[in-house]
């Protein structure tokens, strides 16, 4: 007999389990049986506890009674009409093909929601997380933090990020590494400290505030191991290219944490690109002049229209508001 039960499950699913029991669980998925009874349990514990949309829950539910009871599915359609269900015999059992097509192709995306543990940040919106083992995750705007549901801590502790998100990391009595893995197919591998990751499409920067990280590209011959202060960034090629950050440059990496913008000497054609990542809101900028015109300083806001107000009268624009974006133009 299995010795994991539903109810071992459950509290898995719910965070309770201690790392010995996360172990055995990994242990007992290492058959194909058992995963598939993990995902039904899953199920289950989702349908009783709902975190994810609730509209992919009906498409499944009909489609396993539709496997259950296929008669009584098909004369629910048919309002029991014998002439109306053997002339549309051909198009029930298309449509039931189209739709077990669609179900399974829902199942497969679905089943990165069920392997890991998401956590987002909205536009505009920062989100506090404390992991299983202690470990306390801030996110910023805009951001995505997948944990692995079953395996975290188990044997090892890795995340996935897209986006940007400070890290403190409780360090564990044997020693287990954290590692965060990036967009760009890095690794950051962590024993025991404070950092702060941002990874998107352009780069990955990571800025090290205590203790030691690890930090490995595809392109680099060699991993480097990053010193408190450091701000390490991986270009599009996969080089790594190291810098000592003073104080000052080290409080503005963590600007985002007070809701702070903080420039230097950049365009506000940058400027207009940060506002669309972190509050998903565009501005259009038609003069080419003020587009490359160059904002310093720190400006406190919780929207782009505060944003905006606050440095137009020191750059010399108005804002213009419509439906759908921001316009600036240079005062006349």
């Amino acid at each position: 007999m299995s010795s994991i039960s539903k109810l071992l499950l459950f509290e898995h699913f719910s965070g309770r389990t201690s790392v010995l029991q996360k172990k055995l669980i990994g242990e007992w998925l290492q058959t194909e049986a058992n995963r598939e009874q993990f995902y039904a349990w899953l199920a289950e514990w989702e349908a009783t506890f709902p975190v994810y949309d609730p509209e992919l829950g009906e498409p499944l539910a009909r489609f396993k009674q539709y496997m259950q009871e296929p008669e009584k599915m098909l004369a629910d359609t048919s309002g029991n009409n014998l002439a109306i269900n053997k002339t549309f015999t051909w198009y029930r059992y298309a449509a039931a093909a189209v739709f077990l097509l669609l179900v399974s192709f829902a199942g497969f995306m679905f089943k990165d929601h069920l392997l890991y543990q998401r956590y987002t940040s909205d536009f505009g919106k920062m989100k506090e997380i404390t992991l299983s083992d202690g470990s306390r995750v801030t996110l910023n705007a805009n951001s995505v933090l997948r944990v692995p549901r079953w395996t975290f801590g188990a044997s090892d502790r890795n995340v996935y990020l897209e986006g940007e998100a400070e890290f403190a990391i409780t360090h564990l009595p044997d020693h287990q590494l954290f590692q965060v893995h990036t967009m760009d197919n890095s690794l950051i591998t962590v024993l025991g400290t404070e950092f702060t990751v941002y990874t998107r499409e352009q780069l990955t920067n990571v800025v090290l505030n205590k203790g030691k990280v690890r930090l490995s590209s595809a392109a680099a011959e060699e991993p480097h191991t990053m010193q408190p202060g450091e701000r390490a960034t991986i270009v599009k090629s996969g080089a790594i290219k190291v810098e000592m950050l003073s104080e000052k440059e080290l409080a503005a990496e963590m600007a985002w944490k007070e809701h702070r913008f903080v420039f230097d000497n950049t365009p506000l054609s940058a400027v207009a690109e940060k506002i669309r990542e972190v509050f998903g809101v565009e501005v259009h900028i038609a003069d080419k002049a003020l587009a490359v015109r160059t904002a310093t300083g720190s400006f406190p806001a919780e929207s782009a229209e505060e944003l905006l107000t606050n440095m137009s009268v020191m750059y010399g624009f108005e804002i213009v508001k419509t439906k759908k974006q921001f316009q600036i133009n240079p005062i006349p």
